[in-house]
């Protein structure tokens, strides 16, 4: 396992694992779960969440695949010890470590699942996946996808990256563009599953939404570590989250 250095992590405050791991938040990720394992093929042997964060995603797969002996891993110690609170966690192996270099031996999982958390890494994750996965085992992804949408809060936020454009700066952490999220599984591949989702929020005013980006990291994704972000307006506003499906099966 690379060493503490050699890990970036910018989820390393512990208040930041405090603001992500909330019940808005734990709703949110778990309908996101839902829309990933819906059509999602039967699943069986050892599994792996990549970017397992708090264990939202985690909570799901233990309940809808008890038979799988499922293992996280996340870059950030404040979001793993987050997860080994939980109940039924406090046993289950959860390591620290980069996705694009994997503490497990070639072939070793016969699926992945990974949910939210692809923006987040290096390009060489998705060879690093298909390493570790058995010929035949899924990658199950739900990728944030980086498009145009109409909503209030979206637009707001387009109109706050425009006025600031000097100093932003576009990062793979913004989101994957849809044709991309076809090929985080270096072939030859099955692919099963590959479309588009829309979740729709609505929130109580503009700095309640503020908020809600900041505690999923959804500021610092889009605008960087300095995110700084006000949105004028105090009426419900609404929010879309758009994102890929992505079923694909190692060859």
């Amino acid at each position: 396992m690379p060493n503490d250095a050699e890990i970036t992590d910018p989820w390393s405050q512990p208040d930041q694992a405090e603001r992500y791991d909330e019940a808005t938040n734990r709703i949110f990720y778990r309908s996101v779960v839902a829309t990933l394992l819906r059509d999602a093929p039967a699943l069986s042997g050892v599994g792996l969440d990549l970017g397992c964060g708090s264990g939202f995603s985690l909570e799901v797969m233990l309940d809808t695949y008890p038979g799988v002996a499922w293992s996280g891993v996340d870059t950030s110690l404040p979001m793993l010890a987050k997860a080994k609170e939980k109940a039924g966690f406090s046993a289950l192996p959860l390591f620290r470590a980069d996705a694009a270099r994997l503490p497990f031996p070639d072939k070793h999982f016969d699926v992945v699942v990974s949910s939210f958390a692809w923006h987040w890494f290096r390009p060489e994750a998705g060879q690093e996946v298909r390493r570790v996965l058995k010929p035949g085992g899924w990658l199950l992804a739900a990728v944030p996808l980086r498009q145009r949408s109409f909503a209030e809060g979206n637009q707001a936020m387009a109109k706050a990256v425009m006025a600031n454009r000097r100093t932003y700066a576009r990062r793979g952490s913004q989101g994957l563009c849809f044709a991309e999220t076809a090929t985080l599984l270096p072939g030859p591949i099955q692919l099963a599953k590959h479309e588009a989702v829309v979740i729709e929020e609505i929130f109580r005013d503009s700095d309640q939404l503020v908020e809600r980006l900041r505690s999923r990291g959804a500021l610092r994704a889009i605008l960087g570590t300095s995110a700084r972000l006000s949105l004028p307006g105090t009426e419900p506003v609404s929010y879309e989250w758009p994102f890929v499906v992505l079923h694909a099966r190692r060859g």
